[in-house]
């Protein structure tokens, strides 16, 4: 078998980078929260189903593309039309926005289109690139996913400050981008990568640890959208700073995830056994540092390591299911990975808030009865052996 050339694997990593970079396509309308729910009178539960909800599609979505990948559908024509649907949902509010429930509708396009894409890039990895090619590329992708989050939640909103919240949505134009260079650069027959094309036909078999996986990056999503549903408003209704400032903590969040996401592969190595329920730890502390700190200095020292906690557990998840399936299992593993953990994303403001709610006459926020929550299932991840178990009896 020929080895493929330098010029394929880089045209391929970038373009399969850039799709990756829609993983946090719906977060785009966060910074202007406070805007929409004042326009609309909502509470904040409300407001916040403009991200948790899409969450639910992006399920839909791993399901669905779970189950196309595994057949003779194009992978590039598959992911083409992912970021089409984000495309779609992001300009259609900018021709009408009078309707909360419309705003919803184009939400769950978004989140149809983003989870099709994060299922997708990591799909395009594992078929389109090199044995060798693959772990570092795969840890690139978090890198990759945290660039887009930033300019897509500082982009918007710097856009929705200039006039209104409307203006928020035109940062979508960098969908149009993304689906030039995907049109360009990924190869639509791509060449032979897999040494063991003869076990083609092997039927999909999916094991128990496929979905340990999802479990515990159920409790992951839940526990990242903590900040992605509350930041904006804790920042603004604490009197830390304005919607600005509420942009840049959720930025500094997606530069704690991009850099750590340089080194997630370094981690992951280092802390095979125990990396997952790091993350866990990490986000604890980081919410607790929020939640009682009340410092706009103190949300950014915090948001930024939530960031890397996120990444560390993202990117160390595809490839703990990449090691314990068989190739020809690898992408309906993905989709029943992402349909599970997205539900995480859907329930998390109908966890969270009830139990801030339980216990407000004690002096906690969602950020610090996160912060509790999340420092108990660190606990528990490193006394179950989770991580370990599966390292040992996929790698023997």
């Amino acid at each position: 078998m020929d080895t493929p050339s330098k010029s394929y694997i880089s045209k391929t990593r970038i373009g399969v980078l850039a799709v990756s970079s829609m993983g946090m396509a719906a977060l785009a309308i966060t910074p202007s929260y406070a805007a929409i729910a004042k326009t609309f009178a909502l509470g904040n539960t409300s407001v916040q189903m403009l991200t948790s909800l899409p969450n639910l599609f992006m399920m839909l979505a791993g399901l669905i593309i779970g189950k196309l990948t595994a057949s003779k559908i194009n992978l590039k024509t598959l992911t083409l039309s992912a970021i089409v649907l984000v495309v779609i949902g992001g300009f259609l509010p900018l021709a009408y926005h009078d309707s909360f429930a419309f705003l919803l509708f184009c939400s769950c396009l978004v989140g149809l289109g983003q989870g099709a894409c994060t299922n997708l890039s990591q799909v395009l990895i594992s078929q389109m690139l090199p044995e060798k090619e693959r772990q570092s590329t795969m840890g690139l992708t978090t890198t990759f996913t945290n660039i887009g989050g930033i300019i897509f939640i500082m982009g918007g909103g710097q856009l929705a400050a200039t006039n209104t919240w409307v203006n928020n949505y035109w940062i979508y134009i960098f969908t149009l981008l993304v689906l030039v260079v995907t049109l360009a650069l990924v190869p639509l027959h791509p060449e032979q990568v897999n040494q063991d094309d003869g076990n083609s036909g092997e039927k999909i078999q999916l094991n128990k640890y496929v979905f340990y996986c999802a479990f515990w990056a159920f409790f992951t999503m839940l526990l990242n959208n903590v900040l992605n549903n509350n930041i904006s408003l804790f920042v603004v209704d604490e009197k830390l700073g304005a919607t600005s400032q509420a942009a840049l903590t959720s930025t500094i969040s997606l530069i704690g995830g991009m850099l750590c996401g340089l080194i997630v592969g370094v981690i992951g190595k280092k802390f095979k056994y125990t990396s997952i329920s790091m993350s866990f730890i990490l986000y604890g502390l980081s919410y607790l540092l929020v939640g009682f700190g009340h410092s706009l200095m103190l949300a950014f020292v915090g948001s930024f390591f939530v960031g890397a906690a996120m990444s560390i557990a993202m990117g160390q998840f595809p490839y703990l299911i990449s090691i314990t399936v068989g190739k020809n299992s690898v992408s309906m593993a993905l989709g029943v990975y992402v349909a599970i953990y997205s539900v995480g994303g859907v329930v998390s403001p109908f966890i969270i808030n009830p139990l801030t709610s339980a216990v407000k006459s004690m002096g906690l926020n969602a950020f610090s009865v996160s912060g509790v929550l999340a420092l108990i299932l660190g606990v528990a991840c490193l006394l179950v052996n989770f991580q370990k178990k599966l390292v040992q009896d996929a790698l023997g």
